[in-house]
């Protein structure tokens, strides 16, 4: 598969820990994109887990995933939807992920299963296999 999606903080460090669903995100290849704000993420959950610094920038630049700007229209977007995210108690970088998406008009692939709980107009893909669901557009019951 090489389907073009943004990827979250949750996804890149499974494939970077190896941990369950990596199998999932690896098949996206080079084809998916990170948030500049997901970049940063990943360095610092990376360091806080134990990998250094260089060695984090070193895999990750291995995966090759293109890093989009976080810029005035990523931030504007980001903004709008705290409201309906609020409640989930999603963090700046994991609505600059859905700003992303939306704004590349592409699905999100993630570990969190509460994003497609709320309609953002946005696809998400919950890669961990086991549990319920799966790719799942927002229902917006819960806005």
């Amino acid at each position: 598969m090489t389907s073009r999606a943004v990827l979250d903080t949750s996804a890149v460090l499974a494939v970077v820990f190896d941990e369950p669903g990596a199998e999932v995100v690896v098949e996206y290849g080079t084809s998916a994109i990170l948030s500049a704000v997901s970049y940063s993420e990943i360095l610092a959950k990376a360091t806080d887990r134990g990998l250094p610094p260089d060695e984090v920038s070193r895999v990750l630049a291995s995966l090759r995933y293109p890093v989009v700007p976080f810029d005035d229209e990523h931030a504007v977007v980001a903004a709008s939807f705290r409201p309906s995210t609020r409640h989930l108690n999603c963090s700046f970088a994991d609505r600059a992920c859905l700003a992303t998406g939306l704004l590349h008009r592409l699905p999100v692939v993630t570990a969190d299963r509460d994003w497609a709980t709320v309609d953002l107009g946005v696809e998400v893909v919950v890669f961990r296999e086991g549990r319920p669901g799966g790719r799942r557009k927002g229902s917006g019951n819960d806005q």
